[in-house]
């Protein structure tokens, strides 16, 4: 089993990548305060491996893929607490609960285990690591020219969906056609807490992530997200996602405690 850190961090840079780019204006009247729910499910399908078959003589169909997970999808469910300067993500997936806090004054992210221990991470560690990639970046220029060609663009399709205005995105990101419904809300740009636990304040705008994020834009910037979200290769469904629910309620201190019964070790 990967370590509760490495499974924390796999799905927070998902989040990152779909939705952290927001801007850092402020937001009209107090920030958002409350709780996102979001599902997601990979199909056991999308584990095929791609062939051609040129053969024309009759045969047996083929066994249904398996996938990593015991060949049946995984279902996910993911709520994001959201409050001032913190965010906590549950994610409960085969029965298996997972908790993490971000904070971004602190830059930290603590992991609550199953086994009562609360691992917190720095995230300035990633500083040194941002600057390789900065420099992988800025060194390859092309990388931003194809970024920009993959990202999925606006199809001019609105819809609303579980009470949000959305407008359609279409894109192909390596083989793989991306359909997303994105919302752009004010309240929504509370995301700029994970991304600046990340890569921190102070930034001049010139680094190669930087770009990257400015890039993004169009479909995480300025309080947009998906709230539909599917992705199909060669027609077989791989991963979707939707936004469920969306309440402004106050949130609990305990959601962003360590409990008192817990092991702290730090990372």
């Amino acid at each position: 089993m990967q370590h509760p850190t490495r499974i924390s961090l796999l799905l927070l840079f998902a989040v990152v990548f779909l939705s952290s780019c927001s801007d850092r204006a402020s937001m009209p009247g107090k920030s958002f305060e409350g709780k996102i729910v979001q599902q997601v499910t990979i199909e056991a399908g999308g584990f095929a491996p791609r062939t051609v078959n040129h053969d024309t003589t009759y045969t047996a169909p083929t066994p249904a893929p398996k996938s990593a997970f015991g060949g049946m999808g995984l279902n996910a469910t993911v709520t994001l607490y959201v409050r001032d300067n913190k965010v906590a993500m549950d994610v409960s997936v085969l029965g298996f609960s997972l908790r993490a806090i971000i904070d971004r004054n602190n830059r930290t992210i603590t992991t609550l285990s199953p086994n009562k221990h609360a691992y917190v991470s720095s995230l300035r560690t990633l500083d040194k690591e941002r600057a390789k990639v900065d420099d992988s970046i800025n060194a390859h220029s092309g990388i931003l020219d194809s970024l920009d060609q993959m990202l999925p663009k606006p199809m001019g399709s609105k819809q609303t969906i579980n009470g949000l205005e959305c407008e359609e995105y279409k894109g192909i990101v390596k083989g793989m056609d991306v359909d997303m419904w994105i919302t752009q809300d004010p309240r929504l740009k509370f995301y700029d807490v994970i991304r600046d636990a990340f890569l921190g304040r102070s930034r001049n705008g010139d680094g190669g992530m930087e770009q990257v994020m400015e890039l993004l834009k169009p479909i995480a910037g300025e309080g947009k997200v998906p709230v539909k979200m599917s992705m199909t290769r060669d027609g077989k469904p791989f991963i979707k996602t939707e936004l469920k629910e969306m309440t402004e309620e106050k949130i609990d201190d305990d959601i962003f405690t360590i409990p008192k019964d817990y092991e702290i070790v730090k990372e």
